[in-house]
């Protein structure tokens, strides 16, 4: 792999809370801080038996520059956020992470992972843009639109 991933710790929360800037607020959806967001993924995921969250912390050359939470139940794994520190955004830096993380997902989940879903906002050119150059395929947009739907089949 070219990045280090680490899991996400509490220690990193300042971190990435400065990387949501307005423009990575209003494109998650995360209002209350990265921590917070993390913790209710993982309260919510008791809900649900056999599903394991991740949440990575994506360095390069010990820098920190990106933040993936994703998920995996019954071989599919699901993208929901990822935050590209402002600085490094603009620079197919996202597209990177996303073409790393489909190419070792099943070493990094520890488990076969078949396909990838990923959920965007519809107004999130720069996550779509990412996605498809990661090679992710637009599958539908939800009925009331506020989110566009995206997969990957791996081996494709």
């Amino acid at each position: 792999m070219n990045f280090t991933w680490a899991d996400y710790k509490t220690e990193y929360a300042s971190l990435v809370d400065s990387w949501l800037d307005d423009t990575a607020v209003r494109m998650t959806g995360i209002e209350d801080g990265f921590d917070d967001e993390w913790r209710a993924t993982l309260d919510e995921a008791k809900n649900f038996p056999g599903c394991k969250d991740f949440c990575k912390i994506v360095s390069e050359n010990g820098v920190p520059f990106a933040a993936v939470k994703y998920g995996f139940y019954q071989n599919n794994a699901t993208v929901s956020v990822i935050i590209v520190d402002p600085a490094q955004r603009g620079k197919g830096r996202g597209t990177a992470v996303l073409r790393e993380l489909v190419a070792n997902v099943n070493a990094l989940v520890g488990e076969k992972v078949d396909k990838f879903d990923a959920v965007v906002f519809p107004s999130n050119a720069s996550s779509q843009r990412a996605f498809e150059k990661a090679g992710f395929v637009f599958d539908y947009a939800h009925e009331d639109g506020d989110a566009l739907y995206y997969s990957f089949k791996i081996g494709d």
